[in-house]
């Protein structure tokens, strides 16, 4: 018996590690040279200097990446990618050895693990630097502690559960989402557990000290590090950034009407990203585990409806092209139990056949069963093929060169005025800024200034209390006022300056990356600053196929061009770079073509 318990743990071993060793290859193959779209630039940076991220801060994300900056390959951004992968090709591997351990099936868990791991949007956050693989990767290792829990009735497993679900939560809070499902797993498979009152006061120690390593927020805080998402200097200040606070982003009863189209949406990702009949399949696995081990249809349920319906009832958004966007990594744990009851499933019809053909001669059973276990073994292929060059970032360099490009095209000491504009290629923008001037430390003589203090070096605006509940535009007329006061020092901005957004009399220049601000108009003439068109990796790439925040970056750039084109008095090259901007523009009516209407208007006034 010893001998047959570690042939089991011997063939889970090595079935693990071939799948993660398949999918790390593929991983390092399109891993991202640099930081990416979004939230890279800011997570790269708070690793590679201990710092505090946005909330929830993800402290042990920030500490298990800075052990990954010290890897000798590559730039810093590189080493942050190769911990995203590192942990989507772990979760991989424990994905097949969860399958196999229920099914007995080693090429089920190799096949379905690899299409978790080849999927669109898993493998897209498998090459960046973003949370959401070790995210992943501790639903996965929990929900296989509680399976072997549920096996064996040793109580360290479910020890182990609650001091890596404490942990779990310092990478991302999304994890609470889960804990009724996990509660309700474990009360129904031992109904006394209410009376194991020991077992249960240890669990809550466990995962209060894994939760624990959000002392890490105060503590770095309390250092003054480089870079503070904060200000954190009370015990008041932690919890509200550990709670996300700051978004006011919860509200159940809100947008109804709205969350139902996110719903819909997120039904038709699921059929978009996986082969067709995906829905179909993962319905009758659900109904063939719930008759064959209830407690784990109900644990793998919870997970299903934590990670969508929870995430789209609790949060106030209807349906945006932008929340939809953003969503869709949020469902990553739901998109594995599609695929995990899709093996279940593929398992019964397995034994179906099996019991068809038992009857007939063995060589018709043994070729039904070496057909139907390649058409299954080969799906995984028709997904890394499919999805490799929309995942192959090893040559994207856009955000990267935008703002270099950006910042190269500003004069000595001079100010940059970040206006955030709630787009995530303004994200981008101050994210990518963030990580040049930190990390990489090109230009710091420029100052960055921004309304949320996040790169205010030698600039500090102090805005008042009344700021934020300005609207758009006149909030960036308050903040032109506050920065006028600065002297002898070229000023910037990354948005067309006109009469539409200050009383000063103020005017802008672009120069394609930055606009230069002018006391009036008669100043910025356009001798008063060159046009800097300095190449952009990869621009002639993107179109209207490309993902959302690139679109969105890109489409800022070319309504840049469109409004130096329009003061050039070149009419062509403007409407040229107009109508790109339009088609690439997600919102196209939106605050970014209403300015450059406003700036062409004040343009044809003074000519």
């Amino acid at each position: 018996m010893p001998r047959l318990k570690q042939s089991k743990i011997s063939r889970n071993f090595l079935l693990g590690s071939l799948v993660f060793t398949l999918t790390m290859a593929v991983y390092l193959f399109t891993l991202a040279p640099t930081i990416t779209m979004e939230d890279s630039g800011e997570l790269v940076t708070a690793a590679y200097t201990l710092g505090i991220a946005h909330p929830p801060g993800f402290p042990l994300w920030v500490l298990l990446g800075k052990l990954f900056t010290f890897i000798p390959l590559g730039t810093i951004a590189w080493r942050l990618n190769l911990m995203s992968a590192f942990w989507g090709a772990l979760a991989a591997g424990l994905f097949a050895v969860l399958i196999n351990r229920l099914t007995n099936r080693w090429w089920l868990g190799l096949a379905f693990s690899l299409i978790l791991a080849f999927s669109p949007i898993y493998w897209s956050q498998s090459v960046i630097a973003e949370v959401y693989t070790l995210n992943i990767f501790f639903v996965i290792l929990s929900s296989l502690l509680l399976v072997i829990w549920q096996e064996k009735r040793a109580d360290k497993y479910l020890l182990w559960f609650a001091l890596l679900f404490g942990l779990s939560l310092t990478n991302h809070t999304m994890m609470i989402l889960l804990a009724p499902a996990f509660a309700l797993f474990i009360m129904v498979v031992d109904h006394k557990i209410f009376s194991k009152w020991q077992l249960i006061l240890k669990m809550l120690l466990l995962a209060l000290v894994g939760f624990s390593v959000y002392l890490y927020l105060p503590w770095r805080a309390a250092m003054h590090p480089v870079f503070n998402w904060g200000p954190i200097t009370t015990w008041q200040d932690v919890i509200v950034h550990i709670a996300r606070a700051q978004y006011n982003d919860f509200d159940l009863l809100g947008a109804w009407h709205g969350k139902t189209g996110i719903i819909v949406s997120f039904f038709f990702t699921i059929y978009q990203d996986f082969f067709a009949p995906t829905l179909l399949l993962a319905a009758a696995g659900l109904i063939y585990l719930w008759r064959k081990n209830n407690p784990l249809a109900i644990l793998t349920a919870g997970v299903f409806l934590g990670n969508s319906l929870g995430i789209i009832y609790l949060r106030k958004f209807g349906w945006g092209i932008g929340i939809d966007y953003t969503y869709r990594v949020y469902y990553l744990p739901a998109f594995m139990i599609v695929i995990f009851w899709s093996a279940l499933i593929v398992s019964y019809l397995n034994d179906l056949l099996v019991d068809f053909f038992k009857t007939k001669k063995l060589i018709w059973l043994r070729a039904s069963q070496l057909v139907f276990g390649l058409m299954v073994v080969s799906l995984p292929l028709s997904f890394l093929t499919g999805n490799y060059r929309g995942n192959d970032l090893s040559d994207f360099w856009l955000n990267y060169d935008y703002g270099r490009n950006l910042l190269n095209s500003l004069e000595p000491n001079s100010v940059y005025y970040f206006a955030y504009d709630g787009s995530l290629h303004g994200d981008t923008e101050i994210f990518t800024l963030l990580y040049l001037q930190i990390v990489e430390g090109q230009r710091p003589d420029v100052s960055v200034v921004s309304e949320s203090n996040i790169l205010n070096y030698r600039v500090r605006i102090k805005v008042p209390p009344s700021h934020f509940k300005l609207d758009f535009e006149q909030r960036r007329g308050e903040i032109l006022h506050l920065l006028n006061e600065v002297k002898d020092r070229p000023k910037y901005a990354n948005f067309s300056v006109g009469s539409g957004n200050n009383d000063l009399g103020l005017f802008s220049l672009t120069n394609g990356y930055a606009h230069k601000i002018f006391g009036n108009i008669q100043e910025a003439t356009p001798s008063a600053w060159r046009l800097d068109l300095a190449a952009l990796r990869g621009l002639d790439q993107i179109d209207e196929a490309s993902p959302y925040p690139v679109r969105g970056l890109v489409a800022h750039y070319y309504y840049n061009l469109a409004a130096r084109y329009l003061v050039d008095g070149n009419q062509d090259k403007s409407t040229a770079y107009l109508i790109k901007a339009f088609n690439l523009d997600a919102v196209p009516f939106g605050h970014e073509y209403q300015r450059f209407l406003g700036y062409r208007g004040d343009w044809h006034a003074a000519w």
